[in-house]
């Protein structure tokens, strides 16, 4: 699979060091050190995993076949088996012990937990995270499963409609954001200042803020303040970025 066929514009890629003066010899350097991991299936069907292994070492100079083994024990993968037999999990399995087995520093991964059992996500988040603790090696990871994103990065970049809402480290936005619910006379027009969004109920509203500090002192114990989880930041900055209104 090749994924250099792009010439980069800028003469630069700092992460790796990567000085592009010369591109040919730059980009086999640079691509040797970069997994991609697709969604969807991208090896060979008609080969056992042994095959592929077979075929796939000679691309890359930091092969490390113990830790193929090592992945493939771990995630069970029968290796004298035709990838095309095995279920989208199972193919996503033998994707990810090739990307740990060459030791590349940087692994970009898109939406590499769908499909997977609960029991496996878990296990392989634990994988990543013993991965990033080498600060020489970085993970790009996509993802609509915002738990997951909560259990291992450090860095939380939301794209809505293919624009960038915010790049924000995950600490911060713990400590930045949280959901407010309180009785609707609580709200007036220097009040929803304060607020991402608001969404009015019967019962009192709940609002997302991105000043927490501000609203605690606003509003004191007359509200009800609480942590907001990933998933509640990005509804709420999702609906304010579409023009939607909660009200």
């Amino acid at each position: 699979m090749q994924y250099h066929m792009i010439y980069p514009r800028s003469s630069l890629l700092p992460s790796l060091h990567v000085n592009f003066n010369e591109e040919n010899t730059a980009i086999k350097n640079v691509s040797r050190r970069i997994v991609i991991v697709f969604d969807d299936n991208v090896l060979y069907e008609d080969v056992t995993v042994n095959d592929l292994q077979r075929i796939i070492a000679p691309c890359y100079r930091r092969w490390d076949e113990i830790q193929f083994r090592y992945y493939t024990d771990l995630f069970a993968i029968p290796l004298q088996k035709k990838i095309k037999t095995f279920s989208k999990g199972m193919k996503m399995k033998v994707s990810l012990a090739i990307a740990f087995s060459h030791h590349a520093e940087l692994l970009i991964f898109d939406e590499p937990t769908a499909g997977m059992d609960p029991i496996f996500r878990r296990e392989f988040l634990d994988i990543l995270h013993d991965f990033m603790l080498d600060e020489n090696k970085t993970i790009f990871f996509s993802t609509h499963i915002t738990s997951d994103l909560a259990r291992i990065a450090d860095y939380i970049s939301f794209i809505h409609d293919g624009q960038l809402i915010f790049s924000k480290e995950l600490h911060a936005v713990e400590e930045e954001y949280a959901i407010v619910r309180g009785p609707l006379d609580l709200l007036d027009v220097e009040t929803e200042k304060y607020f991402v969004s608001v969404k009015r109920t019967g019962a009192g509203f709940e609002a997302l803020t991105s000043n927490r500090q501000s609203v605690e002192k606003v509003f004191s114990d007359e509200a009800l303040i609480e942590e907001a989880t990933l998933e509640d930041v990005m509804y709420y900055v999702k609906r304010r970025a579409s023009g939607v209104s909660l009200n």
